[in-house]
């Protein structure tokens, strides 16, 4: 199918940087603490309801983790804040698609700055595609 409108990646979606959490201010429960690689713990607190899509933000960039309950996103990840009326699991499998290590900005840690991710352009598609789509490729 061929698409005929592209728009900059932050007007179909919103990220945001993660939140810090140092690991001695944690306190154990059943919410997901998320990283760029994946769950590394578990806190009482969670700070972004389910569903949720995360990619890397330092450390390991880009990549792209789609979480089904409440969690907490540290500051090593970008989580996507709003999606723009988009369906979650096709913003996931977008941004799996993408190519991040071309925008990375750090010197020795590969570092993503999400406002030079701005410009990215991507397919504007219905949330009707985006749900058939998804449901398709499955997680």
């Amino acid at each position: 199918m061929a698409f005929e409108k592209t728009i900059p990646l932050n007007e179909f979606i919103t990220l945001q940087r993660g939140f810090d959490l140092p690991q001695d201010k944690r306190v154990m429960g059943d919410i997901p603490v998320v990283a760029s690689t994946g769950v590394v713990g578990y806190h009482n607190e969670e700070k972004v309801l389910a569903p949720g899509v995360v990619i890397g933000r330092s450390g390991s960039i880009g990549g792209g983790q789609y979480i089904t309950t409440n969690f907490w996103p540290l500051n090593t990840t970008l989580w996507v804040k709003d999606f723009k009326g988009h369906h979650p699991r096709f913003v996931y499998y977008l941004l799996r698609s993408i190519d991040f290590s071309q925008f990375n900005v750090g010197s020795g840690v590969p570092t993503l700055n999400r406002n030079h991710l701005s410009g990215i352009l991507v397919a504007d598609t219905s949330y009707s595609y985006e749900k058939e789509a998804s449901d398709i490729i499955g997680i």
